[in-house]
């Protein structure tokens, strides 16, 4: 009798516990978990806390509007360090131990390449900001970029060139990582393409912190127009250094020259640049609608190089509810989106799975991006 008493008080009081807390089962089926790599500490924590800013904005609206289907979004963020085994590490923990359905991930070029086989081989629709033309030909069918490739941007300075102005001589100058080594073989090619002459082209590593050298390099040259593709911090760095060598060329960025954090960092030195970006504040209704919530949850200026954060999460989100939670049909759905109006453009994706086909040409004044001219080149 004693033990059919324990037994009752136990059976009673496992009760009462899962009705109270519910179960470990039930719960987890009332979220969808979504990973996010960003990098939150080491060389581009800053660029990453704008990232999580833009992409925390649609997940509290992705969640107010009733989340995925009544199930709650999830967001899990790991640090990816801001390196390439950083980057490898949090996507492994976000699949393995974090059992995310899918994945935000990141926007260097070279923590994708890095990360690229394993989001291959986990079969997990991993949204994506990197530019480098190659990403998305690589025969990998989880990766969806929702920013410009690189043949848009270069082709859109080049011919922006061409078309408005009367510089004929570029110089280039551009790390040799992934993203800017690529960047300037295709402002190379396309300059040949459109009849320009390239006078000189520099290459730096990220350990080179003062660029006189390969500015002086360009000068002497007789260099019109430089330009520049390279991450921030380094184009803030390059910027304050060709004002100090007294602009002796017209400065045409990548879309990191414009961002917020290289404003920033540049302050005076950025004013009267040219930069290919994204897009610009305001050039679109979505774009206004995002534009007033960010300022109305942050109380300050939305930075459009991180906004590919906040379309991508939606754009995900709208295949998760058509798809259902199953990875490949997730995956399928976003090949399907067309159409779709975000703050970045029109996105219609490829079947190599990108997303946009257009970029903005804008002249810094007075510290923000003035729109000189949109750009669309078509798919590459």
């Amino acid at each position: 009798m004693t033990n059919v008493k324990r037994i009752l008080s136990v059976t009673f009081l496992s009760v009462m516990i899962v009705a109270i807390f519910g179960s470990g089962i039930g719960m987890a089926a009332e979220e969808i978990k979504i990973g996010f790599t960003p990098p939150i500490t080491g060389d581009s924590a800053a660029e990453g806390a704008l990232q999580i800013k833009s992409i925390k904005l649609a997940l509290k609206e992705i969640n107010a509007a009733g989340g995925i289907n009544g199930k709650k979004i999830n967001l899990v963020m790991v640090d990816n360090r801001s390196s390439n085994p950083g980057a490898l590490a949090a996507l492994q923990k976000a699949v393995e131990q974090e059992k995310v359905l899918a994945l935000v991930g990141s926007v260097r070029s070279t923590q994708i390449l890095a990360t690229s086989d394993a989001i291959k081989n986990y079969g997990i629709p991993t949204i994506i900001g990197g530019t480098n033309v190659n990403l998305t030909k690589q025969g990998n069918p989880w990766l969806f970029r929702v920013r410009p490739d690189d043949t848009i941007a270069a082709s859109a300075m080049v011919k922006y060139i061409k078309e408005d102005t009367k510089f004929t001589k570029i110089g280039i100058l551009n790390d040799t990582e992934a993203f800017g080594q690529g960047g300037g073989d295709l402002v190379e090619k396309y300059a040949k393409e459109y009849g320009l002459n390239m006078v000189k082209r520099e290459r730096f590593t990220p350990k080179d912190k003062d660029y006189t050298a390969f500015l002086l390099s360009l000068k002497n040259a007789g260099a019109q127009v430089m330009i520049v593709y390279s991450p921030s911090p380094d184009t803030a760095v390059i910027q304050r250094q060709v004002r100090q060598l007294g602009s002796p060329f017209k400065y045409l960025g990548s879309p990191s020259s414009a961002s917020n954090d290289s404003l920033n960092l540049a302050q005076e030195a950025a004013e009267g640049i040219w930069a290919a970006v994204d897009a610009v504040p305001g050039q679109s209704e979505a774009n206004k609608r995002y534009c007033n919530a960010y300022k109305k949850e942050y109380n300050e200026e939305p930075d459009m190089l991180s906004s590919w954060t906040y379309d991508g999460l939606k754009i995900l989100v709208n295949a998760i509810k058509k798809a259902g939670e199953d990875r490949d049909k997730i995956r399928q759905a976003i090949l399907a989106t067309q159409g779709y109006e975000g703050v970045l453009g029109t996105f219609s994706f490829t079947p190599n799975g990108d997303g946009l086909s257009s970029v903005s040409i804008v002249e810094i004044e007075k510290g923000q991006p003035k729109l000189l001219k949109i750009i669309s080149v078509g798919k590459k």
